[in-house]
């Protein structure tokens, strides 16, 4: 499979299986190899996630996938998110398509495969075991995300609802840096706002952004510690 594997991709429409003599492919023009379906036997439901970094909709294949790319989403190195990026066939015929790609500013690439831990049978995990051989062999890396704890995932979806920067977002930046560079809690967020809720919004944004530090892995409350970690512009 390392020397052996062949990567199909499709780019700009036209599917093709990719030579890497003379490198890999511009990820920023790869497409789906194949579209999400359900059907009656299925143990997933497609999930079509607006993505920030793509500013567009990714069709996910399932839930996990869709935490994964929430996940990704949210870093500022993420340049690039690809769903159902290629194919890998090894020398034996063994076919398989990963979840997503991700490429960062520093040229770095990572396919995904999303599978919780109590579904990586013997299958799967032979699947994985030959992907990351392939991905190996070009210099790429390859993971297996099994899913963030349900505080995690709860936490990661509560900011992802406030993706979007509000349109005060430079006015309030300074005031939230000023207020939680020593560190503060949520609270003493919700305690200087106005009625209009723009620091409060702004905070959840931050959150999402990386400005504002907090951990996920905690459930939040007014206590909740958060510190400023960003550059106040």
């Amino acid at each position: 499979m390392t020397k052996n594997a062949h990567w199909t991709f499709q780019v700009d429409g036209a599917v093709c299986k990719w030579q890497w003599a003379d490198g890999g492919p511009d990820i920023t023009r790869l497409e789906s190899v194949r579209n999400p379906t359900s059907t009656e036997y299925s143990r997933h439901v497609p999930v079509h996630a607006y993505s920030t970094t793509m500013k567009r909709v990714l069709p996910l294949e399932s839930g996990l996938e869709f935490e994964l790319a929430l996940c990704l989403d949210r870093r500022s190195d993420v340049e690039c998110l690809v769903p159902q990026p290629c194919r890998i066939t090894s020398s034996e015929g063994v076919r398989h398509v990963p979840d997503l790609l991700e490429g960062r500013l520093d040229g770095s690439v990572t396919v995904w495969d999303a599978r919780p831990r109590e579904r990586q049978d013997a299958e799967f995990l032979s699947l994985a075991a030959l992907s990351e051989k392939a991905c190996d062999a070009v210099g790429w890396a390859y993971r297996v995300f099994d899913g963030l704890s349900r505080i995690e995932s709860q936490n990661l979806r509560w900011v992802s609802g406030y993706r979007r920067a509000p349109e005060w977002i430079e006015g309030a930046r300074p005031a939230l840096a000023e207020l939680l560079i020593d560190g503060a809690a949520i609270g003493d967020v919700l305690d200087s706002d106005d009625q209009g809720g723009h620091m409060t919004a702004a905070m959840w944004h931050l959150i999402w952004a990386g400005d504002v530090s907090v951990d996920f892995s905690c459930p939040w409350s007014k206590n909740t510690q958060i510190r400023w970690n960003g550059t106040p512009k």
